[in-house]
């Protein structure tokens, strides 16, 4: 089962009224142009942002680099404790503090003043990541149901009536069904690509194929039927050109 998120939740954190406004009225126009709900919350400082912020409430933040009471990289900083996954968008007068903007994992970084087509380019690449990054499936683990991000999971391997999801952080998964069903639950997403009887992997982590082995790049190894290695090839460079013109077209 696919779980879509709600409402899509943006914070613009700058001192300048004027200029969070202009902001706020280019993502507004942007969001109404799509059909797109939104929520638009606007701060004046970084430390109200900070003590209104709960995890996984926002989607993305645009923050001010240039702020009195406390700078946008500091904010950052405070941001990415208490939540990994938020799109951060750096805005500023100055491309100085660059380097240090993307040590925070800042998702891309705008000069002022703004140009509304430079921010829809922003806003389409953010929102295609926020959507992929919010289609889960939903398992039973232990006896409890789990959902699993699509984007995290690196490979699927049956085991009897059971299948192991491994995903990036290393965990590892085990609940009852089948390939088939699993893939049957992404609604059979192209990333996923049968290399054997009993194995999937994700071909965004498909990092080589040496002989009869499958190399991901979390050093994973799993074999693959020989006799099939064009077809899977053909299968991952499907993959990756559809996922370019996906993109050119943003």
């Amino acid at each position: 089962m696919l779980k879509g998120g709600d409402i899509l939740k943006i914070a613009i954190i700058d001192d300048e009224k004027s200029q969070a406004d202009i902001l706020y009225s280019i993502c507004s126009a942007y969001f109404n142009e799509h059909r797109q709900s939104v929520q638009i919350d606007c701060f004046s400082d970084g430390i109200a942002f900070l003590n209104s912020f709960e995890k996984n409430i926002y989607k993305i933040a645009f923050v001010d680099i240039f702020m009195e009471k406390m700078n946008g990289i500091v904010v950052a900083e405070k941001l990415r404790e208490k939540d990994q996954n938020v799109i951060i968008v750096f805005v500023t007068t100055s491309p100085d503090f660059m380097m240090q903007a993307f040590s925070v994992h800042a998702f891309h970084y705008i000069t002022k003043p703004y140009k509304a087509e430079q921010i829809y380019k922003v806003l389409d690449d953010a929102s295609s990541y926020v959507s992929d990054s919010e289609k889960y499936i939903e398992v039973i683990c232990d006896r409890q149901n789990t959902l699993i991000s699509l984007k995290e999971i690196v490979s699927v391997e049956s085991d009897a009536h059971y299948i192991n999801i491994g995903v990036v952080s290393g965990i590892s998964y085990r609940t009852r069904m089948t390939i088939a069903e699993f893939l049957d639950s992404t609604e059979n997403d192209k990333r996923f690509i049968p290399v054997n009887r009993g194995i999937v992997l994700n071909a965004d982590y498909i990092k080589d194929i040496e002989g009869s082995v499958c190399i991901t790049g979390n050093g994973g190894r799993f074999p693959i039927k020989i006799r099939e290695r064009a077809k899977i090839e053909q299968s991952i460079r499907d993959y990756m050109f559809q996922k370019i013109r996906e993109d050119q077209r943003r």
